[in-house]
C-alpha cells in the first residue's frame, strides 16, 4: 500500500532528499527532517542547505523540520503530530575518523537519535513502516576473512558464490568495527529487536559507498563524489595511509 505521510530524517542528505522526491512525485505529504549537522561534522564542504533549498522549490508536499534526533522530546512530539505511515531513518553520523574524535556525538547520533525514532514510532505511530538506513560497516573488518586472488590490477574474489555479496548471515561479532561501526550496529539490532520484541514492521538496509548529484562530498565522508569534486575542480587528492 502506498503510503500517505512519510517521515523522512536526514532529509536534506543524499539519501533523503531522493526519498522525499520519490514520495512526494507519488503523492505523499513529506515531512523532511534535518538540522544540517553534516555542516557542523565536515565544514562548508558538508553543508546541505543547498539541497534543502532545492527540495522546498521542487517537491510541492514538503515540510521541512529544523530538528535534532538526539532531541527525545521534540521526536516523540512530532511523530505524534504527524502520525506518518512510513519512516525513512537515513539521519546520521557517518565518519569513521570523526567518530574516533568525536564518539559522544556519534553515538548519540546513530544510537541514541535511532532509539528516540524507534520508540516515538511504537508510542504514536504502532503500524507505520519503519525503514533503516543501515550499513555494511556492521560486518567491521569481517569480509576481509573472504579469500581473495590477486589479478594484474586488483584484489578479485577466489570464490564465485561470493560475487553475488554477504548477506545477514555473516557474523557482525568478533570484528573491529571502528567506533561509527559500532554505533550503527546497535542502532542496527535496536531496529530489529523493536521488530521481533514489539512487533513493529521494521525494515533494516545495508548500504555502503553509496554516492549521487545530491551528495555533500567532503574529505572525511562520501569520498566518491569528493573525488570527483577533486578532478572537477583540478584539486590534490590526499589517499592517507598508504604505504
Amino acid at each position: 500500500m502506498q503510503p500517505n505521510i512519510v517521515l523522512v530524517t536526514g532529509s536534506s542528505g543524499l539519501i533523503g532528499s531522493e526519498a522525499v522526491r520519490q514520495f512526494d512525485a507519488l503523492g505523499a505529504a513529506v515531512h523532511g527532517v534535518d538540522n544540517n549537522m553534516r555542516a557542523d561534522f565536515f565544514g562548508p564542504a558538508g553543508d546541505t542547505t543547498w539541497n534543502l533549498g532545492r527540495l522546498k522549490e521542487q517537491c510541492q508536499r514538503f515540510t521541512h523540520h529544523q530538528l535534532d534526533i538526539r532531541d527525545r522530546s521534540a521526536v516523540l512530539k512530532l511523530i505524534s503530530e504527524v502520525q506518518p505511515d512510513m519512516i525513512v531513518h537515513a539521519a546520521a553520523q557517518p565518519s569513521h575518523d570523526l567518530a574516533a574524535d568525536r564518539p559522544f556525538d556519534d553515538f548519540d547520533v546513530n544510537a541514541v537519535g535511532t532509539l528516540n525514532l524507534l520508540e516515538a514510532t511504537r508510542q504514536h505511530a504502532g503500524d507505520a513502516v519503519f525503514i533503516h538506513m543501515s550499513t555494511n560497516k556492521v560486518y567491521g573488518d569481517r569480509p576481509n576473512n573472504l579469500p581473495l586472488k590477486e589479478l594484474e590490477t586488483r584484489w578479485e574474489y577466489a570464490r564465485e558464490e561470493d560475487f553475488d555479496g554477504i548477506d545477514e548471515q555473516m557474523s557482525i561479532d568478533q570484528s573491529m568495527h571502528s567506533l561509527f561501526g559500532a554505533s550503527k550496529v546497535a542502532a542496527d539490532v535496536m531496529a530489529q529487536e523493536y521488530g521481533r520484541y514489539f512487533g513493529l514492521k521494521t525494515c533494516i538496509f545495508r548500504g555502503g559507498c553509496l554516492t549521487g548529484s545530491a551528495h555533500s562530498g567532503a574529505q572525511q565522508h562520501g569520498f566518491l563524489n569528493y573525488l570527483f569534486k577533486v578532478a572537477a575542480e583540478n584539486k590534490h587528492y590526499t589517499i592517507f595511509g598508504y604505504q
